[in-house]
């Protein structure tokens, strides 16, 4: 087995580890493929069936800090393992194959090459993968992933609950902020700030993806029309939208409307926009860097015609101003 230390600057016997680390572990043996899988995934057990006929070789490689490593994985030989993360949350894609959770069990799950799952959580359970199949994951520290939506939901902190399967418009943007982050989580280089503000991103956009939010606009539990207005405020919320235009989607008129929104404890529908408005702002500016996009262009994707009344509802809702989150 070949292994490649992370490089680490020369300070004499008294200097730390980098927090940031880069791991690059190669072999051709089986059995010490099977003990470094163990190790890697704190096994319950890991099986590596390789073809006799074939040679057999394995590459791993991570590159991260404790609270968000980049890994992948390839493997010459067929893998089954039953392991149950702890203190971890794990999303992972095939390049070129399928991943198999919990087969041949009434929770099986078959996941298509490109598309991303989360690995089980809160038990043991099974995956599998064919030979040649280079998997690639998002390890998690699993405490500042429950921190971060506890504070974007207001509810206590606890474990996540995930989706077997992603939110096509959450997958999209997580897809979207890994093609920009994922260079720059790769380099050891990266500055510690920068890269504490693509870590909350990426785990963000996860949580978009994955994760049920409870935040406002809530549609479930809402009758019918209640819901179509919340559903057309956020498929329009970049749109000159007025009341009428809310009422017209719900089916009702303006007043029905306003009322059934108050039996709902709703704010009125346009407060409503505005809330929705400004959070897609603030999601928006937090994923953004400085130079990169302006305070006045976010404000105009998401509905806000005029700057300077936007930076008061922004200042008034969440404590600070846009340029203040933009800088974060």
């Amino acid at each position: 087995m070949h292994a490649r230390p992370p490089r680490t600057p020369d300070h004499g016997p008294a200097a730390e580890p980098p927090a940031v680390r880069r791991d690059d572990v190669a072999g051709r043996d089986l059995d010490e493929a099977v003990g470094f899988y163990e190790r890697v995934h704190e096994a319950h057990r890991i099986r590596l069936t390789a073809d006799p006929d074939r040679p057999f070789g394995f590459r791993f490689r991570a590159v991260g800090d404790d609270r968000l490593r980049l890994r992948s994985s390839a493997l010459a030989a067929d893998r089954w393992g039953r392991i149950e993360p702890v203190g971890r949350y794990l999303v992972t894609w095939a390049h070129d194959g399928q991943v198999v959770f919990d087969a041949d069990t009434d929770d099986e799950l078959v996941v298509a090459a490109g598309l991303p799952a989360v690995y089980p959580t809160g038990r043991p359970f099974t995956f599998a993968t064919p030979a040649g199949v280079t998997l690639h994951t998002i390890d998690l520290a699993a405490r500042p992933l429950e921190e971060l939506h506890a504070a974007r939901t207001g509810d206590g902190v606890h474990p996540l609950v995930f989706g077997r399967h992603a939110d096509p418009d959450g997958l999209r943007a997580l897809r979207a902020i890994l093609a920009t982050a994922a260079p720059l989580l790769l380099d050891t280089e990266t500055d510690r700030l920068e890269r504490t503000r693509l870590v909350d991103a990426v785990s963000r956009r996860l949580l978009d993806a994955f994760v049920p939010t409870p935040g406002a606009p809530r549609h479930a539990g809402h009758p019918t029309n209640v819901a179509r207005a919340l559903d057309h405020i956020d498929a329009h919320l970049a749109e000159p939208l007025t009341a009428a235009d809310l009422a017209q989607a719900a089916g009702l008129s303006q007043r029905g409307l306003q009322q059934a929104f108050s039996r709902n404890d709703l704010p009125t529908p346009l407060e409503a926009l505005r809330e929705a408005r400004l959070r897609r702002a603030r999601a928006a500016l937090a994923d953004a860097r400085p130079g990169e996009v302006s305070i006045a262009a976010i404000a105009r994707a998401c509905g806000f015609s005029h700057l300077g009344r936007f930076a008061g509802y922004y200042a008034e809702r969440f404590g600070e101003l846009p340029s203040d989150t933009l800088r974060s």
